[in-house]
């Protein structure tokens, strides 16, 4: 596998990509990004990635470049080239160089990147340990429905999580639990599939609509509601889901252990039948 990114129009090897020290992602974080997942050499639900780096895009005044199909067949020739199988594509689209200043520049070319990494396949739910969670003041800006590059809140709530020996930080907002820093969360609290719907302080996870359609047709009651800090502690099952983990079922919440510290038959059910979406697709 060689190492190459495409930036620009170009596919260059790695060592060789330069970007402008006045690039506006690097001063001011002033970008998107999307992370794909790849199984087989191919980019599983790209349409759905593409569209939300759209949307993500507009929410800061910002247009892709390229139109959707001839950027999915850009990413396609670079996976083919880089000749990787299994893993991800990070694609990240800033407003492009120019004079340091707040104030948006009138004519201004963006700045649009990915490449690939390999990943190592996710632990199947149930085998061996689960997520440990600990929460943390919800601090992010209210547009957390922008896939933006600013993640500086998230970072920070990541490294105090695995500082303290936990996996993964919840952010908690006015006794609410929102999502993760890096992952959406859901909840099993009777017989229903809880989750906080997208908006303001929730991404609009593509595995998170991928999982939600999984249920529908297993028959599992989806409630999207915000769910309760306490509520989230207590419940029978938690799992958290994102592009590049698929589904990890929780062990803990803040050193209490979630369903006995098993893993329970929602999330197994649910991971079967994501796997068996990824390989129809």
């Amino acid at each position: 596998m060689s190492d190459f990114i495409w930036l620009n129009g170009e596919i260059i090897p790695f060592s060789e990509a330069r970007i402008g020290v006045e690039d506006r992602g690097f001063q001011f974080a002033d970008g998107v990004y999307e992370v794909l997942r790849l199984y087989r050499g191919k980019p599983f639900t790209l349409a759905e990635h593409l569209d939300r780096l759209t949307r993500s895009a507009e929410g800061i005044g910002m247009s892709v470049p390229l139109p959707a199909a001839e950027l999915g067949a850009q990413i396609g020739k670079l996976v083919s080239k880089s000749g990787l199988r299994d893993g991800m594509v990070y694609l990240q689209l800033t407003r492009g160089c120019s004079p340091r200043n707040h104030v948006i520049p009138a004519e201004i070319k963006p700045t649009l990147l990915f490449y690939a990494r390999p990943l190592p396949p996710p632990p199947v739910p149930g085998e061996g340990e689960g997520v440990k969670l600990c929460t943390v003041p919800d601090e992010r800006w209210k547009r957390c429905w922008i896939k933006s590059i600013a993640l500086l809140p998230n970072i920070l709530a990541k490294s105090q999580a695995v500082g303290g020996g936990y996996d993964e930080a919840v952010f908690i907002d006015h006794g609410t639990a929102t999502e993760c820093s890096a992952s959406n969360l859901f909840a099993v609290v009777g017989d229903k599939l809880v989750t906080h719907p997208i908006g303001s302080k929730v991404l609009p996870g593509i595995t998170r609509a991928v999982l939600l359609l999984c249920a529908a047709g297993l028959g599992i009651e989806v409630d999207e509601r915000p769910i309760r800090e306490e509520e989230a502690a207590r419940a029978g099952e938690l799992f958290i889901t994102s592009t590049t983990r698929e589904i990890s079922w929780v062990a803990s919440w803040n050193d209490r252990y979630i369903g006995q510290g098993r893993c329970g038959p929602i999330t197994t059910a649910l991971h079967r039948a994501l796997q068996s979406r990824i390989n129809e697709e």
